[in-house]
C-alpha cells in the first residue's frame, strides 16, 4: 500500500512540529487517509522530518537507517 509523509506545524508554535503518515485508499491514486502520527512533538522540522522517515521505512517494510533520528522515532520531542 502507497504511503506519503507529512510534516505538520501547529500555527500557534512556530517550534513546534509532527509527522504524519497517510495510507493510500485503495483504487484511489490521490485519496489518502490517516495511517499513524507522532505522539509528540517535535522542536524543529528537521527532527520532525527524521523521525517520520523511520516511522514511514517501517510502514513501507523498507530497512533504512538515519543516524539523525532516534530508532523508535519519538525520542528527540520537544517537551
Amino acid at each position: 500500500m502507497p504511503y506519503c509523509l507529512q510534516i505538520i506545524s501547529d500555527p500557534d508554535h512556530e517550534t513546534s512540529f509532527r509527522w504524519v503518515i497517510l495510507e493510500q485508499e485503495p483504487n484511489e491514486a490521490l485519496v489518502f487517509k490517516p495511517h499513524s502520527a507522532a505522539e509528540c512533538d517535535f522542536d524543529s522540522w528537521a527532527a520532525a522530518l527524521d523521525a517520520g522517515t523511520l516511522a514511514l521505512a517501517h510502514a513501507e517494510s523498507q530497512p533504512y537507517e538515519n543516524e539523525a533520528a532516534d530508532p523508535v522515532g519519538d525520542a528527540d520531542c520537544a517537551g
